[in-house]
C-alpha cells in the first residue's frame, strides 16, 4: 500500500504544472507520518529521510546548482509558504529527491550575492595637460579613470601658482616657477569596499615665447613662381606656445591663382608681378602678424646639365656641369644626393665629398670620398628662383689609372722594299770617267759622274760616234779593198 502511495506522489509531480515542486506546504516538525515511509523509486539510498535536518548524502546526490536555491533544500525551514491556488494533496512528499525534482541547471537563477558583482577596473590617475607655460593661466583636469564614481581624490606637492579643487577635480591658476614638477595624488572610488589609488602625476612648465615663422629662403620673401606654373611653398613655424595653432592671410592678396592653406601659398599663378600680403599666426595665448613679398615671373630661366669626366680622389678637379640663360644674376648651382625617409627619421645618400659648383657651374674642388654617386644639380638666382636642372652621376676614383703608349700614327705607307736585292753601293764624292776630254770644274756632276740633267744628250752624242765610226770603217774597207785590185 505504501509503496503504491509513494508510485503515485511521484507521478503527480512528474506532471505537475512547473513552479509546483518550488512551492510545498510546510510540514509540521511533530507529524512525521506523512514523511515517515522512504521512497525507494526517488531515492536509492536511506538518506533521503524527510526529518528537518539535511542529510549529508542527499546533498552529495543533487546538482550544485540545485543546492543554490532555497526551493532546493529538503529542510522543512526553507520551504516557502504554499499559495492559495495549490493544495497539500497534488503535493509530493518531502521525501522525494531534491534531484529528481529540479529543473536543469542552466534554468536556474543565479542568486548568490558573490555572483552578482561585477568586476570593475582598477583606478588610473593622470593629468589631462602636462605642460604650461609662465605668466599664462593653466586649468586641467585631473583624469581619474577605473573604479566606481564620484571620486575623493587629495594632492600633494602642488606646483608654485597652482591650486587644485577636490569638489571639481581641476588644477588652476597661473605658473610662477619654470620647471619639471612631481606631484602625488590618492584616489578613493565610491565603491563598497573602497578602491584606492596613489599615483604621481608630473607637469612642465615654460617659459614662454610668442610664436614665430618664416620662409625657407630665411627672410619675409618667398621665392619666385613663374606664370602657368604650378607653384607651392610652406612657412616654417615655431613656437613655445600652447597647441594648436593656425595661420591665416588677413591682409593684402596673394598672385591671382593661388590661395592660402596649409601654412603654404600654393596654386598656379596667371599674372607675372610682385604681391605683398600679411600672415596671422596665433597659438592659445598670442598671435603676431608678418608681412611677405611673392613675386610671379613672365617666364623662366633656361638650364642646360652637362655629363662630366670622372675625377680621382685626392686630386684637384674641375668641369662645367651645369649652365643658365635669362633670369637674374648672379646665379648660384649646388648639388644634393637622393634623400630617404622611414617614419620620422630622414637621411641622404652619400655625395662626392669636396665638390662644389661655383657661380659658373663648374664643378670644382679636390675629392674626398671615392665611388660613383648619384646627384641632382640645382639652381637658384639673385630673384630667389629655383630650380632643378637634372640629376647625373658622378664618379671619384680611388687612384690615377695607368697610361697607355700610342704608337704614332701613320699618313702615308713606305714603299715595297725587295728584301732579295742588295742594297746600292754609294757612289764616290768624285768620279771623273776615263776618256773624258772636257773639263768638268765647276759642273753639277750626277752619281755616273756626268753632267747632272745631260744623259739624254750625251746618249745621242754616243749614238752618234757609233754612227760615224761604223761610217769610218765601211769606208777604209773600200779604200784598201780597191788597192788590192790595182796591185
Amino acid at each position: 500500500m505504501m509503496l503504491a502511495v509513494a508510485l503515485a506522489g511521484a507521478l503527480a509531480l512528474q506532471f505537475a504544472p512547473p513552479g509546483s515542486a518550488d512551492a510545498e506546504p510546510s510540514v509540521p516538525p511533530g507529524e512525521p507520518a506523512a514523511t515517515a515511509s522512504p521512497t525507494p523509486s526517488a531515492s536509492p539510498t536511506p538518506s533521503a529521510s524527510p526529518t528537518p535536518s539535511a542529510d549529508p548524502s542527499t546533498s552529495a546526490n543533487a546538482s550544485p546548482d540545485a543546492d543554490s536555491t532555497p526551493s532546493a533544500s529538503p529542510s522543512p525551514s526553507a520551504d516557502p509558504a504554499p499559495s492559495a491556488d495549490e493544495t497539500p494533496a497534488a503535493e509530493p512528499a518531502p521525501s522525494a529527491s531534491p534531484a529528481a525534482t529540479q529543473p536543469p541547471a542552466a534554468q536556474l537563477p543565479v542568486t548568490d550575492p558573490l555572483a552578482t558583482v561585477e568586476a570593475v577596473d582598477p583606478l588610473a590617475v593622470r593629468s589631462y595637460v602636462d605642460r604650461g607655460y609662465l605668466t599664462k593661466a593653466y586649468d586641467a583636469p585631473l583624469v581619474i579613470s577605473g573604479g566606481t564614481a564620484p571620486y575623493t581624490a587629495t594632492v600633494s606637492d602642488v606646483p608654485p601658482g597652482l591650486t587644485f579643487d577636490p569638489a571639481s577635480l581641476r588644477f588652476t591658476g597661473m605658473p610662477t616657477q619654470e620647471g619639471y614638477f612631481r606631484m602625488q595624488v590618492t584616489v578613493l572610488d565610491s565603491s563598497e569596499p573602497a578602491q584606492s589609488a596613489a599615483q604621481e602625476v608630473a607637469v612642465d612648465f615654460y617659459d614662454y615665447a610668442p610664436p614665430q615663422f618664416r620662409t625657407v629662403t630665411g627672410t619675409e620673401k618667398f621665392t619666385d613662381g613663374v606664370v602657368g606654373a604650378w607653384y607651392s611653398e610652406s612657412i616654417l613655424v615655431w613656437t613655445v606656445g600652447g597647441q594648436p595653432y593656425s595661420t591665416a592671410v588677413v591682409s593684402g592678396a596673394l598672385p591671382p591663382g593661388m590661395s592660402w592653406g596649409q601654412n603654404a601659398a600654393s596654386g598656379t599663378p596667371t599674372a607675372a608681378g610682385t604681391y605683398k600680403f600679411t600672415v596671422r599666426f596665433s597659438d592659445s595665448y598670442e598671435s603676431t602678424d608678418a608681412e611677405f613679398t611673392l613675386t610671379v615671373r613672365a617666364s623662366r630661366p633656361q638650364t642646360t646639365g652637362f655629363a662630366v669626366p670622372a675625377a680621382v680622389l685626392g686630386e684637384p678637379y674641375s668641369a662645367k656641369i651645369a649652365s643658365v640663360t635669362g633670369g637674374v644674376a648672379p646665379y648660384r648651382f649646388w648639388w644634393a644626393t637622393p634623400r630617404h625617409m622611414a617614419g620620422s627619421l630622414w637621411w641622404h645618400d652619400p655625395g662626392p665629398d669636396g665638390l662644389t659648383i661655383d657661380a659658373n657651374g663648374v664643378l670644382q674642388g679636390t675629392p674626398t670620398r671615392a665611388g660613383s654617386f648619384q646627384i641632382w644639380v640645382y639652381f637658384s638666382d639673385s630673384g630667389l628662383y629655383n630650380q632643378g636642372i637634372f640629376t647625373t652621376v658622378v664618379t671619384v676614383l680611388p687612384t690615377r689609372p695607368p697610361v697607355v703608349e700610342q704608337p704614332p700614327a701613320v699618313v702615308d705607307p713606305p714603299p715595297a722594299v725587295d728584301v732579295a736585292a742588295p742594297p746600292a753601293a754609294a757612289p764616290p764624292a768624285a768620279v771623273t770617267p776615263a776618256g773624258t776630254l772636257a773639263s768638268t770644274s765647276g759642273v753639277e756632276l750626277a752619281a755616273t759622274g756626268l753632267q747632272s740633267g745631260s744623259l739624254p744628250t750625251i746618249m745621242w752624242s754616243v749614238a752618234g760616234l757609233f754612227t760615224l765610226g761604223a761610217a769610218l770603217t765601211a769606208a777604209g774597207r773600200r779604200r784598201f779593198g780597191g788597192g788590192r785590185s790595182s796591185a
